[in-house]
């Protein structure tokens, strides 16, 4: 209650969650940079899949870096402008329960430093997900664009085990708020992504060396601090920027709304192959269920599985 009457509290509130038609939008420069981070060779087929979607739509985009933790030489048939960079990662705790996930996160923080420096604008995807149209964005210094999710980022802290949870957390407002930038979508300038990525990955590597490691690291909780500390705007590209495909219509036979300009976890792959022949037909996703239960194992699970 007092922290809302807080001045701090009423300066990030007024700088976060800002409607992008409400921003000028016209003013700043296009993403020409599109970076698709991937950890492990069981993603590789879909961050091909990510790059051939953004290929196909991306029209101000000069380069697609695939940032991975894999050999380059795995990566074939790559896309119209498409590289493919390797970064060698080292997970603080190589025994971390999801010392896999906690590696995927490191790099990910790092990836959008992999776009060439003369970048107008820099857009970062997840490996799953895919551009079905041109994300015709334009990008100004000091905001990170994406889309908003429910969920406060606090609360993923909220256990009697956790006790050393970092005090800045206590004292930045974004991770205390009801709606939350979503790290699958993001877009800023060369130089934002230069100033926020350290900052980034000191905030992630410090959040989960004191905390249990009974759930999967995630990136957003020190993403939401470091977007406080850094006095950046966020602004909201709205809900068909990152469509959750498994959510909206796995299970059930159906045509993807023209209207997704990011279409995210739509699986199995090979029904993506379909909407590359012909946008109009019905897809058969599988359910929101799927994703947790394959793609957040620990690594004793996922050894398990591949057995």
């Amino acid at each position: 209650m007092f922290k809302k009457l807080n001045k701090q509290y009423r300066h990030i509130t007024a700088r976060h969650n800002i409607d992008w038609a409400s921003d000028a939008p016209q003013e700043g420069t296009p993403v020409s940079s599109i970076i698709i981070p991937t950890v492990g060779e069981d993603f590789i087929e879909e961050a091909l899949l990510s790059a051939k979607f953004a290929s196909l739509n991306a029209a101000t985009a000069k380069e697609i870096v695939i940032v991975t933790d894999q050999p380059v030489e795995k990566f074939s048939d790559l896309p119209a402008n498409t590289r493919v960079v390797r970064l060698e990662i080292s997970v603080p705790n190589p025994n971390h329960k999801y010392a896999q996930i906690y590696k995927s996160r490191m790099l990910k923080i790092q990836a959008p430093l992999q776009a060439s420096p003369d970048s107008t604008g820099v857009l970062m995807i997840d490996s799953d997900l895919n551009l079905l149209r041109d994300p015709a964005y334009r990008v100004k210094e000091g905001r990170l664009y994406s889309c908003f999710r429910k969920g406060r980022m606090g609360a993923k802290f909220e256990n009697g085990r956790y006790k050393n949870v970092p005090a800045y957390y206590a004292s930045t407002i974004r991770p205390s708020l009801e709606d939350h930038v979503n790290s699958t979508f993001l877009a800023a300038t060369y130089s934002t992504f230069q100033r926020l990525c350290p900052l980034w990955l000191n905030l992630f590597n410090d959040t989960w060396e004191m905390i249990p490691d009974d759930q999967p690291p995630t990136d957003q909780p020190p993403l939401a601090a470091a977007l406080d500390l850094l006095d950046f705007i966020t602004v909201n590209l709205g809900d068909w920027t990152n469509w959750p495909v498994s959510k909206k219509i796995g299970g059930t036979p159906s045509i993807i709304p023209k209207e997704v300009i990011g279409a995210h976890g739509g699986f199995p792959l090979s029904e993506w192959q379909k909407y590359l022949e012909s946008p109009d037909a019905p897809l058969l996703f599988k359910g929101q269920d799927y994703t947790r239960k394959v793609r957040y194992l620990s690594d004793a699970e996922k050894q398990e599985q591949a057995r």
